[in-house]
């Protein structure tokens, strides 16, 4: 879930999709919000990682017209995830020019082996 998102539309507002990026060949994406800053997800991913080290999480806003705009992101370090095997929190997405907040993003994290 996402909480308090920026509204990036000039017209209407945003329809926001989070994707998690774990390499340059490993993302999932979520379904697309329509018109909602504080859209609730309830959506698994699972991936098989090699060791990487982080986890991009990107939200963006999908555009009809031209190209999806991204609203904020934000990197989890996974090191904690990997020793305690569990990760609950809210992060704070962050414009990528300003580095301004963009809202908050509820992420819930389980390794297995």
């Amino acid at each position: 879930e996402a909480k308090k998102l920026t509204d990036v539309d000039l017209f209407g507002k945003s329809d926001p999709y989070v994707k998690l990026v774990l390499s340059d060949n490993k993302s999932q994406s979520t379904t697309i919000k329509k018109g909602e800053l504080n859209p609730k997800y309830n959506e698994e991913f699972n991936f098989v990682t090699d060791g990487e080290k982080e986890l991009k999480v990107e939200v963006w806003d999908r555009n009809t017209i031209g190209s999806d705009e991204l609203i904020g992101s934000e990197v989890i370090p996974l090191a904690k995830v990997y020793e305690s095997g569990f990760l609950d929190t809210w992060i704070k997405i962050k414009s990528s020019h300003s580095k301004r907040s963009q809202g908050e993003c509820h992420i819930i994290l389980e390794f297995a082996y």
